[in-house]
């Protein structure tokens, strides 16, 4: 009766802080964004009109590219349908309910058998700055294949503890969670070392599902004309992927936790913390063959979040002290807030600020050519808005800008190095406020 009391809680939980995130959101009034949004929505609107040819023409598309994914249709119906015909802010609240309830799911199937705590947990989750990107950015894939996981890891259990083999759907759902994107099959390391300590039919009808849905991904990577997921593996940039502040950080976390369990008395934990960190690893393993975009970073979230809490429950427990315990209550709790303050408050700011910015795109005609950094971000403004009456071009240094006279789109998150080389050199003649000075319109003359 007190575990479950316990477990109410926690979802309560959960839902509260969606509940106080979608209030933060409505506030601030978020509008589409400039990474992905644009091209989500065109596919969108796409599919709309023409569902099957729309479905196949993807899908050949993404294969040329070296990747399979036919499940991304559904995001289109369940996430940008609602945010394109009635509002964005539905959108990014649906978002945020999905990504909190993600993290619930993913600790309670997990706590089943390791001793963290869900506050730790919630707040490490919060704490790690990137976690931000994925509420900002609800086109990340990656976030549907915790659900999955944990659906997966609860099959599992029943199997074991029931003798309830439902073969077919545990294959099933380990098939189709490196299709829901590559990210995913970096699972199949912790189904591996569950099976190493159960021996079971259904952990190895996990295993052939993995199997069977990453050799597919493999071929598609490896054996076509295609770059998505390899894009420089240069001994050089791997290396120096590696180095990142982002990358060694949480190759200390995975040897730490590894280096803890080690010394756990019970068996089944350190199987589940070897088989969670060699995931962790392979999710390293992927990304650094990659460009190092600062969101990607957001999928070490779900590892943290179950692996820090699991080091700070081992610790506790060798120390048994009270006031130790207090005193790390504080400190996650301090490190939350300040998180929020840091990296949470200026990406939300900008995406608000981004009404304003849309506004004076469609509201005035300028003279001048209008610069923006990022050419995700041009092809938002140039197609995005109904009535833009300025064509932005792409300005990726202050050398691409050969007027004397001209319009940035200015971004102190995505451009901040391109204005400080315009203010150096130039004068700033009128500006569009905007109502946190984070994204605006400027007016230069050199």
């Amino acid at each position: 009766m007190k575990s479950c009391l316990e477990v109410n809680k926690e979802l309560k939980t959960a839902f509260v802080i969606s509940i106080l995130f979608s209030i933060l959101f409505y506030f601030y009034e978020i509008s589409w964004g400039l990474m992905d949004d644009y091209k989500w929505i065109v596919r969108t609107e796409e599919f709309v009109a023409s569902p099957l040819n729309s479905y196949i023409e993807f899908q050949k598309y993404m294969v040329g590219k070296g990747t399979l994914q036919p499940f991304i249709h559904l995001q289109y119906i369940i996430q940008y349908i609602p945010g394109i015909y009635i509002s964005p802010i539905i959108t990014f609240i649906q978002n945020i309910f999905i990504l909190f309830f993600s993290h619930y799911l993913l600790f309670k199937v997990m706590s089943k058998k390791l001793s963290i705590n869900y506050y730790y947990s919630l707040m490490i989750f919060l704490i790690f700055p990137y976690t931000f990107d994925m509420f900002l950015l609800p086109s990340l894939q990656e976030k549907f294949s915790i659900p999955l996981f944990a659906y997966l890891v609860h099959r599992l259990h029943i199997a074991e503890d029931l003798k309830n083999n439902n073969l077919l759907t545990i294959f099933l759902i380990s098939f189709i969670i490196p299709l829901v994107k590559l990210q995913g099959s970096v699972f199949v390391l912790f189904i591996f070392f569950y099976y190493l300590f159960h021996r079971s039919s259904a952990s190895l009808s996990s295993i052939l599902g993995f199997a069977f849905s990453i050799s597919i991904q493999a071929y598609l990577i490896f054996f076509t004309d295609s770059g998505y997921y390899i894009v420089d593996t240069s001994s050089k940039e791997i290396i120096r992927n590696i180095l990142s502040f982002q990358n060694l950080l949480f190759l200390l976390i995975i040897m730490l936790s590894i280096l803890i369990s080690f010394f756990d008395k019970n068996i089944e934990n350190k199987y589940y913390i070897y088989g969670y960190s060699f995931s962790s690893l392979a999710i390293v393993f992927i990304l650094i063959n990659w460009e190092q975009y600062g969101y990607l970073y957001a999928f070490y979230a779900f590892f943290l979040c179950i692996l820090v809490p699991y080091c700070i429950g081992r610790i506790s427990n060798m120390i048994d002290r009270k006031s130790v315990t207090y005193s790390l209550s504080i400190s996650l709790i301090v490190l939350t807030f300040t998180s929020s303050f840091m990296f949470f408050l200026p990406r939300i700011e900008r995406w608000s600020d981004l009404n304003s910015v849309y506004d004076t795109l469609e509201s005035n005609i300028f003279n001048s050519s209008v610069y923006y950094c990022a050419s995700e971000g041009v092809l938002t403004f140039n197609n995005l808005l109904k009535e833009n009456k300025n064509t932005v071009k792409l300005a990726g240094n202050f050398i691409d800008i050969t007027e004397s006279n001209f319009v940035i789109i200015k971004d102190d998150l995505q451009c901040d190095y391109l204005t400080d080389n315009i203010q150096s050199e130039c004068i700033l003649t009128k500006e569009f406020p905007s109502t946190f000075n984070r994204s605006q319109i400027n007016e230069y003359s050199c």
